[in-house]
């Protein structure tokens, strides 16, 4: 059964108002699996909480971030939100899953016109509060502890940070998107400690830092403010108290046919602080729009201490066009069974390796 959003509009509401009544109904409906937004175009205040076993459905018109809205557009309503420090590290992130955001006939989300701005204390400066050091309420969407999810299908401009970003997620299938961001970290696919077995395909568009990131970073009892950063990136992580590290992996990834142009790199794989990054299939990044990058694809460590020897292992790079990074893959980091295969760079050289030991080239 599905759910259309205008059939909760009325007058007197804004259309966060009627989103928030038609999730209300939706909850307390069992029958009703599927939310439809269509008809006009969505102006939000705040975040969409996404409940678990739903799908949201997008349907030829736009949703759009209010001026100065400090927020997601979508985020499981699994985060228990923290009253006295709203943006900072929540109480708790409970399990959740079978989550779909799907955008049919040129859906769109977009971020504000004007961005809220506040005073920076570690920089002793006002400005936006865009990008990484201003932590999860950047990302247009936010997905923590999901097993089972897709995004698909969607348009996204006027980013505010990381496009997407997910902890402690699995099962997930990303694909058919264009992202287009211009703001400070404005990556666009970025999976975070503890993701596992999740898809990538088919991504466009521009992006202001790493298109596609598998970034595994771990730092214990980490607390906010952090030098400059002033909230967690990653809520599920940020209450992570267990002993065994594994946990916090990033795994069998599959990242396919992006074809973005922009800043820094296409792909990254990074590890530290004990973290590992395996079992990593990247495909078919082929660099056929603007910008200028380091690497088309890159597997490092930086950002950190504590990363060991052969923390970043069996990954492997195939089909890589570079036609506006120095170098087509780099890598800085003592790694193990890493293939790259059929690599070219029109513009640059092909590898900038600094060790070559685990590494198997084929041309």
């Amino acid at each position: 059964m599905a759910l259309y959003v205008k059939d909760f509009l009325s007058p007197e509401k804004t259309d966060s108002q009627a989103i928030a009544d038609c999730l209300e109904y939706y909850i307390k409906t069992p029958s009703a699996s599927v939310i439809v937004f269509d008809s006009k175009d969505w102006y939000i205040d705040n975040a969409i909480l996404i409940p678990p076993d739903t799908t949201i459905i997008i349907d030829d018109c736009m949703i759009k971030q209010n001026n100065e809205v400090f927020d997601n557009v979508f985020r499981g309503n699994n985060l228990i939100v923290n009253p006295e420090n709203p943006f900072g590290t929540p109480l708790d992130v409970l399990p959740t899953r079978n989550i779909k955001i799907i955008g049919k006939n040129d859906a769109k989300i977009v971020g504000c016109d004007i961005n809220r701005r506040s005073y920076h204390s570690f920089l002793k400066e006002e400005q936006d509060m865009v990008g990484d050091f201003w932590g999860w309420r950047t990302h247009q969407i936010s997905l923590s502890k999901c097993t089972c999810f897709e995004i698909s299908g969607i348009e996204f401009f006027q980013t505010r940070g990381w496009t997407m970003s997910f902890d402690f997620c699995c099962d997930g299938y990303i694909h058919d998107l264009k992202i287009v961001s211009n703001v400070k970290n404005g990556d666009g696919v970025n999976f975070r400690a503890g993701c596992h077995h999740c898809k990538v395909d088919n991504i466009t568009g521009y992006t202001s830092d790493d298109t596609v990131a598998c970034t595994a970073l771990f730092k214990r009892n980490r607390n906010y403010p952090d030098n400059k950063y002033l909230y967690p990136n990653e809520p599920a992580k940020s209450i992570f108290d267990g002993d065994n590290l594994r946990e916090l992996d990033i795994h069998d990834i599959s990242i396919s046919r992006v074809f973005t142009g922009g800043e820094h790199h296409g792909v990254i794989c990074l590890a530290s602080g004990g973290l590992q990054v395996y079992n990593i299939d990247i495909r078919d990044v082929i660099e056929d729009c603007f910008g200028k990058r380091e690497a088309a694809v890159k597997i490092y460590t930086g950002y950190g201490e504590g990363y060991r020897e052969n923390d970043l292992h069996d990954i492997t790079v195939t089909n890589v066009v570079s036609s506006i990074s120095g170098s087509a893959v780099m890598c800085n980091a003592k790694v193990n069974n890493v293939i790259l295969k059929n690599i070219q760079n029109k513009s640059g050289v092909n590898y900038n390796l600094t060790y070559t030991e685990g590494i198997v080239i084929y041309n």
